[in-house]
């Protein structure tokens, strides 16, 4: 026998002995300075209550039973995980070469508890001298019956999760997980159902993850379908989603979008990203009865992040869309007519945002509303509507609106014309516009100062005016502002009939809410009316006198201004008897038109403006005044 033979034969045996004697070995007395050692690294309680073995070979197989770890001393519970039984393989040769492999773990029975303290330390961090460590190599993992509870109080967040894994296939080599939990997130009910591919599947970046999941947030679901590549590092995916709600708004807490409020809502889409910008891509659905279509994307390298959309819609109910242009809050008081819910603050500074919106067909009541434009920019608190603009009643709406929301309270200013709206295309259901469709122009210049629309106009300072070309109105209104007894029988018993209006201009002038009459007149050929007072938004009164003179003779006519009280919600219309023979005193007619309400003229936007019955009129009533045409410049 040669030397080698006999040194080959000799290492064997040896090496068999040591087996030998190694496997019979009980590993029961080696718990106690296994538990030193985990608890002078972790600074945690552990101990193996059950049996432990150990198989050795090149891939030793290690079985330990009942498992306890401590948890952190100001955790909920005393033990952050428990396991009922453990049984996993490790690789000799591999660990030679100071590398972890471990190419079987199953555990069974396992609990695991993370909580987060009230200051934010989570309680998975052991001790401030804790290394970094590469994360082991693992072939096969398998778990039955696992349990998992996250607690943060921070977020008001206490979930519980189960879960277990099952073979691919019959004798499959690999294995998928289905989780399910259940609790609290963020303060929302929560529950969650997911299946994907095994759990060590989730390193390999090479190879696609698939995962299918059911999210439940309160009302809001998503449903999530397709695969993930490298899903630990998020770097890309190929993932379906449809989400759906009662509102967008109620995603802010989630993803901290900012949504505006809407109607209950259903949106399928792509999502995917590039580093640290998401993109709810290509997604259509609807939100209320309107279509909606588009991208949206949220940059999180941005501080505040960035949200970003370009959105359509082919058939939008306007009143979906309320939320988006700051018309769909809640109202009020039952008395009060303007909504005092406020606008958000800490929303308007969440993220910076650059949304387009693009309406073909705007579906409202009693309105024709052709089309809608809409950019909606957010910078640094800063909020900036413009343009807010609708192709409305064969004319046009114009808007422009700020909002200063750095302060304590939002700055809001608002710049808005209207031109050329058909009154016979703005009030559909109207039978007195067909006789005598007219034209109806305006624009608005206001200041104002509060979180809520009633705050806003009861602050506002600036101008606002309008003025009708055409129109009608009904005859028993004009004899009734006339105090006209003897025609207003006739009319009664004759039948009303609608009555041509030549020309309406309304002017106010704002201060701090209160919007004080400039001008106030209606011509028709029948009766001239010259108003004055002024609305108060503040408390939203009204304090108006009209004053009409007839231009048809009556045999009882009282000769006395009308005046409007009451409230926006509830006006009161009544006789001034205690001025009843005093009325001439008042400038009727548009000879009292001041020089400025005679640029509203180009709002009407009849192409030819000597079609205007507000142009002949006024130029017969500046030649009457001996005003110069310079003077009415617009």
């Amino acid at each position: 026998m040669t030397r080698r033979k006999k040194w080959l034969i000799g290492t064997s045996a040896g090496l068999l002995l040591l087996a030998v004697t190694t496997n019979a070995f009980d590993w029961n007395l080696a718990r106690p300075y296994i538990a030193r050692q985990v608890t002078r690294s972790t600074g945690r309680s552990f101990e193996i209550k059950g049996d432990l073995k150990v198989h050795l070979s090149l891939w030793p197989r290690v079985i330990a039973n009942d498992i306890v770890m401590g948890n952190a001393a100001w955790g909920k519970d005393p033990t952050m995980a428990r396991i009922k039984r453990v049984n996993f393989t490790i690789s000799l040769p591999k660990l030679m070469i100071g590398r972890l492999s471990f190419p079987e773990i199953s555990l069974s029975d396992f609990h695991l508890a993370l909580d987060v303290h009230k200051d934010g330390t989570p309680n998975w961090v052991f001790g401030k001298a804790a290394k970094k460590r590469k994360f082991p190599h693992i072939d096969v993992l398998s778990i039955d019956n696992g349990t998992l509870v996250f607690r943060d109080p921070t977020s008001n967040t206490d979930l519980s999760f189960v879960i277990n894994t099952g073979a691919v296939a019959e004798g499959g080599p690999d294995t998928m997980v289905e989780v399910k939990g259940k609790g609290k997130f963020r303060g929302m009910v929560a529950k969650l159902y997911a299946s994907g591919g095994a759990l060590l599947s989730l390193r390999r970046a090479d190879r696609p993850y698939p995962i299918k999941a059911i999210l439940t947030l309160d009302r809001t679901r998503a449903s999530i379908n397709g695969t993930l590549l490298d899903p630990l590092h998020l770097k890309k995916e190929k993932v379906n989603i449809i989400l759906e709600g009662s509102d967008l708004a109620q995603l802010y807490p989630i993803i901290g979008v900012p949504f505006p409020p809407t109607p209950p809502y259903r949106l399928t889409g792509h999502l995917d990203h590039a580093g640290n910008i998401w993109t709810f891509r290509r997604f259509e659905g609807i939100v209320g009865k309107s279509d909606l279509t588009g991208d949206l994307s949220v940059d999180l390298n941005k501080a505040p992040q960035l949200v970003t959309a370009d959105l359509k819609s082919r058939s939008l109910e306007m009143k979906d869309l309320s939320g988006f242009i700051g018309a769909g809050l809640v109202s009020g008081p039952r008395n009060k007519v303007l909504p005092t819910m406020p606008f958000s603050l800490e929303k308007i500074r969440a993220a910076d945002v650059d949304v387009l919106f693009k309406g073909e067909k705007i579906l409202a009541k009693r309105l024709s509303i052709e089309e809608m434009d809409a950019h909606l920019i957010i910078k640094d608190g800063m909020l900036k509507l413009a343009p807010l603009n609708f192709k409305i009643a064969g004319g046009n709406l114009v808007t422009e609106i700020t909002m200063d929301g750095r302060g304590s309270h939002i700055v809001t200013h608002a710049d808005i014309t209207a031109k050329g709206l058909h009154l016979d295309q703005l009030f559909l259901t109207s039978k007195l516009t067909a006789s005598n469709p007219g034209v109806i122009g305006g624009r608005a210049k206001l200041d104002a100062k509060g979180d809520s629309i009633s705050q806003m106009m009861g602050t506002a300072n600036g101008e606002a005016a309008l003025i009708m070309d055409g129109g009608t109105i009904s005859e028993l209104v004009l004899r009734k502002s006339n105090v006209d007894i003897a025609n207003s029988f006739l009319v009664l018993v004759r039948g009303d009939k609608s009555v041509p209006i030549r020309c309406m201009v309304a002017n106010f002038k704002a201060v701090e809410g209160n919007f004080k009459v400039q001008d106030l007149v209606l011509d028709t050929p029948k009766v001239n009316i010259a108003g004055d007072g002024n609305v108060n938004f503040a408390d939203e009164s009204l304090h108006l006198r009209l004053v009409s003179q007839s231009k048809s003779f009556s045999l009882i006519s009282l000769r006395g201004p009308i005046l409007i009280t009451g409230t926006l919600m509830q006006p009161k219309a009544m006789p001034d008897t205690t001025k009843l023979a005093a009325r001439g005193g008042a400038a009727v007619g548009l000879a009292a038109v001041t020089v400025g309400a005679a640029g509203l003229i180009p709002l009407l936007d009849f192409g030819n403006a000597q079609d205007s019955n507000c142009a002949a009129l006024m130029d017969r009533a500046k030649s009457d005044a001996g005003i110069k045409q310079s003077d009415f410049a617009p």
